[in-house]
């Protein structure tokens, strides 16, 4: 057993041998020596040692369960199989791995662990063949499960602790997966899996039913705790294809009597979830292109309703994120050729999961489905998720630069596969020699369930103290999310540790994964501001509801550990010991209320393992929870915001939490309870999401129209007028009370759509207009009606007799009327009546000698006509030139 002494081995940078590391700016050096020299006459008065005792396993940790009501059984299975079990929370450890023997009593290789959710006692153990053990008294005793077949998955009942569910393959799919196919083959029974129930924990089995894919219990939440859901092959005969694509062969079905009646739900049904209420089955929408579509239920599977999304995009698989709040939160991989790789769309649904909301464009996945999305579990409605911010544009300006980052992002991703060869822990530790493409993946936060997301404020200053040079509007705080585990922690909180955040990521403009880069960050207020915990990317873990913070160097080798008990507003580190090991990981009991841990990890083949006692400090219990923020008091009252309004609000909510004072020397305890004091808030825009066919840009608050189809046109709308629609509604689980109320939004009807009667009347009179001027254009040029219209009116005098008609010519219109004083009127406009006089003489007949006897006068002002005035007739069939006004409408 190791004393480590609290100051003898502890360091901090840039102090030498001091203890003490403060990530705060404005301490002077000669305040930290002395505030150091403080610290170590007070840890050498009161001997405060941290206990450190270490333990060596055949191989690296695979799993780890707690066991007992009081979760100080502790049992860790190995990569390479064996079993050992701890009585007091992995302080000593002793391999049972010789317990479980097989049916030839030879050495069995565990190959996983399966704890029961309704006895904390009972646990089951499946090798690597078929050979299976249960023990229901903490992993001291064990009984060999009487099941000839390999396991292949098992799942207790969720109340009754004797019962289970388990899947075996016929032993039929054994023999033709190693032998060669032969005519022997024909008299083995099919390929199939088959599904089992026990109700005496191994004792007897008896067959619900074959050829299913998958299973599981009903909702204890709807009173179906004992219900049994199944997809399963509609046609029972040959043997069981694999569920390789989706199927057209698959229902979702349920038995209510382990299997004596099934009754179908949603055919063509391939997967299912069940969770807090709700029921999601993937339907298969197409074969050959393989899409599904999601069904959901919230009545206990009376009644399935195709999910609506806005996009009508085809939809190649589902993860649901998270339903445990009321609302559904999935992530839909649509795979479209324009989409980029590798990302999906968050959306949110409202009370029934029935119509959703697009939350977040290009969520980051990986090809299993994980996806960089995760609830701050000490908080309501708070998320943090990663996204890819690819820009859009209106041309291909830039496709050979996205063409580029693509070959860039592929040559970055095969670099990680070369690198992940070898061992596990090669895997996680080698760097990269090239850092993928940064420009797209940035970390967001929401505070309203996915209503309104914002970047990360990054921290001002460094560990060190150093100013951080961040402009607000290009530079922010990034954290590296689960797909990226094999490198860097990912984002992490617990439920009993309020407001606390950890990651690891860098400050900039876009997420980076070269290891110098990456640091260790803390938020203790929710993710509303940040600060840099240490340099370099650590591994980290929470303890005393909070109040202990752990973190080893995860990238490097390394003989040290970090820890701190003000939550993070200091830091200590000490050595494990003189040899270094590569850190796997940093766990506690599941309530994370113990002031031990266990710190696991390799050292060379061998598995290493801590156990760090922090109780043996000797600090003392924390006083006055009845009386926070008092001097007596060690604690103090904390309400957690979104930071943008005066009124501190989470969902509606203002909810006061006691938690320690950071300066307080003290442990909460592990039966610990924290007060909690709520009231509701007046409403605001971050209490609105938007409704189905709307969005909201990343950092904005405005809900505008997507125009992707889901809302109704009215029929009324017109092309040049708005119509109003409902663009937000409130956040599932919102407890706001008046305040701020959203408007109907005005929304501009399509171009397509038919137009209004004002349009038309004035489009009506444009066409009537057009109409006559084209016809009156056409009847000037026609011979036949240009004289019926130039003598219009004659006809009525036809019985008046003319007397000498052709006798001599008549006299000109000048002639007749005498001296005028308007002649230069005259002179400037009679051309534009010269045309009308030859049809005057024309119209009344002549003899042949008319044309010798008109006056020479007459003669020349027809052949000196200027050239501007039109000629009265045109040859037939000649071309006519259009006008240059013409109307083309």
């Amino acid at each position: 057993k190791y004393l480590v002494s609290c100051v003898s081995h502890m360091r901090g940078p840039g102090l030498g041998s001091s203890s003490l590391h403060f990530p705060m700016q404005g301490i002077s050096g000669r305040f930290r020596a002395l505030l150091v020299l403080f610290l170590a006459l007070f840890c050498l008065a009161y001997g405060k040692k941290v206990s450190v005792k270490e333990v060596v396993f055949d191989s690296a940790v695979s799993d780890i369960q707690w066991l007992g009501t009081d979760l100080k059984v502790v049992v860790v299975l190995t990569t390479k199989g064996r079993l050992y079990r701890s009585t007091n929370g992995g302080d000593a450890w002793k391999d049972i791995s010789d317990q479980l023997k097989g049916l030839k009593d030879e050495q069995i290789v565990v190959d996983r662990l399966v704890k029961s959710p309704a006895d904390p006692s009972t646990i089951m153990v499946a090798g690597t063949g078929k050979d299976q053990f249960i023990s229901s008294d903490g992993a001291e005793t064990w009984k060999r499960l009487r099941q000839a077949s390999k396991i292949h998955t098992f799942l207790f009942h969720k109340k009754r602790p004797k019962w289970a569910l388990l899947s075996t393959w016929a032993p039929e799919c054994d023999v033709k997966k190693t032998e060669k196919k032969s005519d022997d083959d024909e008299e083995l029974g099919p390929c199939m899996h088959r599904l089992y129930i026990t109700k005496d924990l191994g004792k007897t089995f008896t067959l619900v039913t074959s050829y299913v894919v998958q299973f599981s219990w009903g909702d204890t939440s709807l009173g179906q705790e004992d219900r049994i859901y199944f997809t399963h092959f509609r046609l029972k005969r040959g043997d069981q294809p694999r569920l390789y694509m989706w199927s057209e062969h698959v229902d979702f079905a349920y038995t209510d009597d382990q299997g004596k009646s099934t009754n179908r739900l949603v055919g063509q049904g391939n997967k299912f979830l069940i969770s807090y209420g709700f029921i999601f089955v993937a339907k298969l929408k197409d074969h050959k292109s393989q899409t599904v579509n999601l069904m959901v239920s919230n009545d206990g599977g009376k009644d399935f309703r195709k999910v609506q999304l806005p996009q009508e995009i085809d939809e190649k698989s589902y993860t649901v994120l998270d339903t445990s709040e009321g609302a559904v939160m999935i992530h839909v991989h649509h795979a479209s050729d324009d989409a980029p790789a590798n990302v999906g769309n968050v959306y949110v649904s409202d009370a029934q999961g029935v119509r959703y909301a697009l939350s977040l464009p290009n969520n980051v996945r990986s090809a299993h489905g994980e996806c960089e999305f995760d609830k701050i579990l000490s908080l309501e409605g708070v998320y943090m998720a990663n996204f890819k911010d690819v820009p859009r544009t209106d041309s291909d300006a830039n496709s050979e630069a996205a063409s580029k980052k693509a070959e860039a992002n592929k040559e970055a991703d095969a670099l990680e596969q070369q690198a992940a060869g070898g061992t596990q822990v090669d895997r996680r530790h080698t760097p990269k020699s090239k850092g993928k493409d940064e420009s797209v993946i940035r970390t967001v936060i929401s505070f309203d369930k996915g209503g309104v997301w914002s970047y990360l404020k990054p921290p001002t200053v460094d560990s060190r103290g150093t100013k951080i040079d961040c402009p607000p509007d290009r530079c922010w705080l990034h954290l590296h999310g689960i797909t990226n585990f094999q490198n860097y922690a990912p984002f992490y909180s617990i439920e009993n540790a309020i407001g606390i955040i950890m990651g690891t990521g860098n400050v900039g403009p876009y997420l980076r994964f070269e290891p110098d880069q990456t640091n260790t960050y803390l938020s203790r207020d929710g993710g509303l501001t940040w600060v840099e915990a240490h340099k370099g990317a650590f591994i980290y873990e929470f303890g005393d509801h909070g109040g202990l913070i752990l973190m080893a160097d995860d990238v490097r080798k390394t003989k040290q550990v970090v820890f701190s008990w003000n939550e993070g507003q200091s830091w200590y580190d000490f050595e494990l010991s003189d040899m270094p090991l590569e850190v796997d990981n940093i766990v506690t009991e599941p309530t994370s209320t113990s002031t031990k841990f266990l710190l696991y990890g390799t050292r060379g083949d061998s598995g290493v393992m801590y156990h760090l006692d922090f109780e043996a400090l000797g600090q003392p219990l924390c006083k006055g929870v009845w009386a926070a923020d008092s001097v007596s008091s060690d604690y103090e009252t904390w309400t957690a915001s979104d930071g943008r309004g005066a009124e501190k609000c989470i969902l509606g909510r203002q909810v006061t939490y006691t938690r320690r004072k950071p300066t307080s020397e003290c442990f909460n305890g592990e039966k610990f309870e924290r007060p909690t004091t709520k009231k509701n808030c007046a409403c605001t825009e971050e209490n609105f999401e938007c409704e189905m066919g709307f969005t909201r840009k990343v950092g904005s608050m405005e809900c505008k129209f997507a125009d992707d189809g889901t809302i109704p046109i009215p029929e009324q709308c017109t092309a040049s007028d708005f119509f109003q629609a409902v663009g937000y509604r409130k956040v599932i689980g919102d407890m706001c009370e008046g305040g701020w109320q959203p408007p109907l939004v005005s929304v501009a009807c399509p171009a397509n759509s038919k137009m209004s009667r004002g349009a038309m009347s004035v489009l009506g009179t444009i066409f009537v207009v057009s109409a006559i001027m084209g016809l009156v254009t056409y009847l000037s040029r026609s011979d036949t009606f240009k004289g019926y219209f130039a003598n219009y009116g004659f006809d009525t005098y036809g019985g008046i007799q003319y007397a000498a008609v052709g006798m001599r010519a008549p006299e000109s219109a000048l002639d007749s009327v005498g001296t005028r004083f308007d002649a230069d009127f005259l002179d400037g406009d009679q051309d534009d009546f010269e045309d009308d006089a030859p049809q005057l003489i024309g119209y009344t007949g002549q003899d042949e000698d008319a044309e010798d006897r008109r006056p020479r006068d007459a003669q020349r002002r027809m052949e000196t006509a200027s050239a501007p005035v039109p000629k009265l007739q045109r040859p037939p069939g000649a071309k006519q030139e259009p006008a240059e006004d013409l109307d083309l409408l």
